[in-house]
């Protein structure tokens, strides 16, 4: 007679996979946004074509009778438009900061991102600091992350201005990991209602970032009016994967901590990096294959900070005073996330 897994060994199970699924996803979409540009120079009519399509399934899901969406109200609805808020502002600082840096120093602050994302949870999350292995992890991806720049394109800033973009859109990305993480636990909903609300909150801001670049003018038009089988099956492809990285994200980021979900972004991209370098050799070296192979490898070193202990003068129904000042947004309909 076989012994039933422990809620534990399920846990650590489910992330296991969600990280996995989530991974396979986000190193696809790299590769395949990539492609798809490529074919198509619209990086924001690709990038508003895959949300319009991650909100429409949740609601092709519903008319065919699947209870995935619920009532929307004001109260579940405004968190998601502050994160959109937030995500939309996040582009806007990383194309400044782009513009006043070069693409090492936007990698090497992408790489420190876990660590304020683990003060942030320490001090406004409950959450312990990360362990000494987890420390090392930490440091280790932070330091051949560094390595890499070194020996590519090295990190150049124009200036102060250029600084301060770097920082604006570092804190962006770190606030957007916390608050989604908090909204996961907050506000009860299904994956999918998450899925719907954050890309379709998402497509203005991606229209207003159309209207006011170089997509929108004249000169490209015609780019649209003239799609191929091979522009089409790539943009229909992004869209598919969008649509599941837009879930296994949503998944994802419920079944592990901020701090971990952010680390799993890092080493997606270093992951994906080496891939690209591998499969397409245009001036890459040994050394910068060696070195993101170890980046990634002290990624997986990290454990995640438990809650930290409770401390004394517990209140009603056994929860903390930390506890208790967490408001949960309940669905109307009380449907649990799946």
């Amino acid at each position: 007679m076989g012994v039933s897994p422990t809620p534990t060994s399920q846990n650590v199970g489910e992330k296991l996979i969600w990280i996995a699924i989530y991974s396979l996803c986000s190193s696809s979409m790299l590769v395949v946004n990539k492609l798809a540009v490529a074919a198509i120079p619209l990086p924001t009519v690709v990038s508003g074509a895959q949300l319009v399509s991650s909100a429409i399934v949740p609601l092709l899901m519903q008319l065919c009778g699947y209870s995935v969406i619920g009532k929307m109200t004001y109260a579940r609805s405004l968190p998601y438009v502050v994160y959109t808020s937030m995500f939309a502002a996040g582009l806007f600082a990383n194309m400044k900061a782009l513009l006043l840096t070069n693409v090492g120093a936007v990698i090497a602050a992408r790489c420190c991102l876990p660590l304020i994302v683990s003060v942030i949870e320490y001090f406004f999350m409950g959450r312990s600091w990360p362990n000494k292995r987890s420390m090392v992890s930490l440091g280790g991806v932070v330091f051949f992350a560094y390595l890499y720049v070194s020996q590519d394109s090295g990190i150049a800033v124009e200036g102060s201005e250029g600084f301060v973009w770097l920082f604006i859109w570092w804190m962006l990305l770190a606030l957007q990991m916390t608050y989604g993480k908090w909204m996961t636990s907050a506000i009860e909903m299904t994956q999918w209602e998450r899925v719907f609300y954050t890309n379709a909150f998402a497509v203005p801001p991606n229209m207003l970032i159309w209207y006011f670049s170089d997509d929108s003018s004249p000169a490209k038009a015609h780019v649209m009016d003239r799609l191929d089988s091979y522009q089409k099956n790539m943009l229909l492809l992004s869209c598919v994967i969008g649509v599941c990285i837009s879930y296994s994200g949503w998944r994802c980021r419920t079944v592990v901590t901020a701090t971990t979900f952010t680390l799993v972004g890092v080493v997606n991209k270093m992951a994906t990096i080496a891939f690209t370098m591998i499969v397409w050799p245009k001036e890459t070296t040994f050394a910068k294959v060696v070195v993101l192979i170890f980046c990634v490898l002290f990624g997986l070193l990290y454990q995640e900070a438990p809650m930290k202990a409770r401390k004394e003068g517990m209140i009603e129904g056994g929860k903390s005073a930390t506890e208790s000042n967490i408001v949960s947004i309940r669905s109307p309909r009380h449907v649990h996330a799946k």
